[in-house]
């Protein structure tokens, strides 16, 4: 029988639905908010019965669990894969069948029953818990199945799940959980107990992650305080913990308080945008019907320079390249009306950003850009095709040029490659992603 054991051999996998390579050091160097989408994606198309990404070599499907010891993600076969693989990555882990020793019909651990029956009680004396709903693990069947959750009631008007995460849960069955709850409409709060965060130069537990990201990158926790303030008031009390700028903060926070995603998953407090969104945000603040105002907009060009470590220009630079008016274009085509401009409409946006010589080696960006934001009806007018085709003939600027990197900063997601890939890593972008 094939070894068990570790082995990162496995250098590119195919994203089957877009079809872009990712490599084993794209994994590794990527965000952790990219990973978790990856990780999710692939966890979600096994519990589905359909891959979503495949060796680069045999084509066999793969996932991306973290290697114990360092914590770092890489690409591994799932099982039947081909042992003559090059790439091959021995036998994985028998996930079903840890998740059964897990789940159906393991002892729970005496803190896990202690925690559940807390929580029932706590939940029964909050006036806001409807009377006689309050129900310890016991099934919830339907007609797309069942679960046992630890505790449910109806809470403060709608039915809420209360599931105690103290073992190290396997991702398919929080994601199997969390579809089953939102199915039935029911809201869903993972909560631990007594949860340290990790140092700083630590990481969480895969498992801890996972309802991390599920919770808005919160996590919510019971200790001795919480539940004797919770008895004193008579109210549900939890202490939530969320990061800034690498830092793990907390506070102790109602039940009632807490905010609800579509997802029915809750959080306390909501994470900082990402800096792109941030930085557009505070863009379209300054700006106006006659574009963006000096002194905002040299601050902010400054500070694209040095988030997006444009080292080889300035601020200066970027203004006599008309970078505003290109963001300005750029959220016009995102928006589908004009932004930063007294135009009418898109057309006469796009007339008037050509118009100008120097923007002419902006057009492919441009026109890819209103491709992918469904403008592609601004482009058919014949005055714009006729300034395209004259913009065109010209050198354009692709996408490892200073140009093409603030574009791919601050519109991340408007272009495929980029949504599961690495942060701020334009080299990884094709060169003909503009065309």
């Amino acid at each position: 029988m094939a070894e068990r054991r570790f082995r990162r051999t496995l250098k590119q996998a195919v994203d089957l639905e877009t079809m872009q390579s990712i490599s084993s050091e794209d994994l590794m160097g990527m965000h952790k908010d990219d990973y978790q989408v990856i990780r999710r994606l692939a966890t979600r198309a096994r519990l589905d019965h359909r891959p979503r990404y495949a060796c680069g070599l045999c084509g066999h499907a793969v996932y991306a669990p973290r290697e114990p010891r360092t914590g770092l993600p890489y690409w591994k076969h799932h099982p039947g894969a081909p042992e003559d693989c090059p790439w091959w990555t021995g036998v994985p882990s028998d996930v079903d069948g840890i998740s059964g020793r897990q789940f159906d019909g393991a002892q729970e651990s005496p803190l896990h029953a202690k925690i559940k029956n807390i929580v029932g009680e706590l939940l029964n004396a909050d006036a806001r818990t409807r009377p006689g709903s309050v129900i310890v693990d016991e099934y919830l069947v339907t007609d797309s199945g069942r679960r046992r959750p630890d505790v449910r009631a109806v809470y403060d008007g709608s039915p809420i799940v209360v599931e105690v995460q103290l073992a190290t849960t396997q991702i398919p069955i929080i994601i199997q959980r969390e579809d089953f709850y939102d199915s039935q409409a029911y809201r869903l709060l993972w909560l631990t107990w007594n949860f340290e965060p990790p140092p700083v130069d630590g990481r969480l537990l895969s498992s801890f992650e996972d309802i991390f990201y599920s919770h808005n990158k919160n996590l919510f926790a019971m200790d001795d305080e919480t539940v004797r303030l919770s008895r004193q008031e008579g109210e549900v009390v939890l202490r939530a913990f969320w990061t800034r700028d690498h830092v793990w903060m907390s506070k102790l926070v109602r039940l009632s308080e807490l905010y609800w995603l579509p997802s029915g998953r809750a959080f306390a407090v909501a994470p900082a945008p990402p800096w792109h969104e941030d930085f557009l945000t505070r863009w379209r603040a300054a700006t106006g019907d006659h574009g963006t105002r000096w002194p905002e907009r040299e601050t902010l060009l400054a500070e694209l320079v040095t988030k997006l470590s444009l080292g080889d220009t300035d601020s200066y630079a970027l203004e006599e390249a008309d970078i505003d008016s290109l963001i300005n274009c750029l959220l016009s085509l995102l928006d589908g009306h004009p932004v930063g401009s007294q135009q009418k409409n898109l057309v006469e946006v796009l007339n008037t950003f050509f118009y100008a010589g120097r923007r002419h080696r902006y057009a492919r960006l441009v026109r890819r850009f209103a491709e992918l934001a469904g403008r592609s009806e601004a482009l058919k007018a014949r005055s714009v095709q006729a300034k395209l085709a004259t913009a065109l003939a010209v050198r354009q600027d692709d996408p490892q040029s200073i140009i093409g990197r603030i574009a791919l900063g601050l519109f991340p997601d408007m272009f495929p490659s980029r949504r599961t890939g690495p942060r701020h890593n334009s080299s990884s972008i094709a060169s003909d992603q503009y065309t």
